[in-house]
């Protein structure tokens, strides 16, 4: 993912001791950290299948099934940086790209989604990353979440700011998880202190600093929720 910044959007040189690219990091950083979580820890998203009982046990289970067993290596890929292989499969196995088109409609496929939302990402290709993360339906708390505040990363890369804050309120107004929550709305904040919207980073930054006192980011957002009550927030 890129960690550039517009300086175009800095207002302050105080405003410079944070940035977006050191949020980035952090992002990069929860997946990399979390990778065989993320494809360990989605055993209850593969098994939720709805709908009517016939339907369930004669078409839904089995192609999850199916699409489940797919996934495995194209997990693999992803976990060691073979991101060509992620995404196109080996010749044996399918890759993230065939599984989501062939089963869209399974956990798995939403979950492939996701994986091709972040690979994109990391390639550079921010508008692909897009789409994928808005296609990534997922039961998982955390994986639901960071798809929807990973839409507005995208959205930065695109210089679609005002829809990136949107985006990154969302995610945070989805969660209390005390790493994930804090994360966006650092963003958002960010975001809002560089379009000089004092009163949208000052809403930001306090949440931060009164509903996650203990987070990473909390210290830092005490320091700036001051300085945009100050400039007029």
């Amino acid at each position: 993912m890129s960690n550039k910044v517009n300086p175009h959007h800095a207002t302050t040189t105080e405003s410079k001791d944070v940035d977006l690219g050191q949020v980035y990091t952090r992002t990069e950083l929860f997946i990399e950290n979390n990778k065989k979580a993320i494809t360990i820890g989605v055993v209850g998203v593969l098994a939720v299948v709805g709908g009517l009982l016939g339907y369930k046990k004669l078409i839904a289970e089995p192609a999850a099934a199916e699409a489940a067993e797919m996934m495995w290596k194209a997990e693999y890929y992803f976990e060691v940086d073979s991101l060509a292989k992620a995404l196109d499969g080996d010749g044996q196995w399918p890759g993230f790209l065939s599984i989501a088109e062939d089963h869209g409609s399974t956990p798995s496929g939403n979950l492939a989604h996701y994986y091709l939302g972040a690979i994109y990402m990391q390639q550079g290709e921010f508008e692909a990353a897009l789409d994928h993360y808005k296609k990534a339906d997922l039961e998982d708390d955390v994986l639901r979440v960071m798809a929807v505040g990973n839409q507005g990363d995208a959205l930065v890369e695109l210089g679609r700011t005002d829809e990136a804050v949107k985006q990154f309120e969302k995610a945070a107004g989805m969660t209390n998880n005390e790493l994930i929550a804090p994360m966006y709305l650092m963003k958002a904040g960010i975001l809002h202190q560089q379009a000089a919207n004092w009163a949208g980073a000052a809403k930001a930054f306090k949440r931060i600093a009164t509903e996650f006192p203990t987070s990473q980011e909390a210290s830092t957002a005490r320091k700036y929720a001051g300085h945009a009550e100050a400039m007029g927030g």
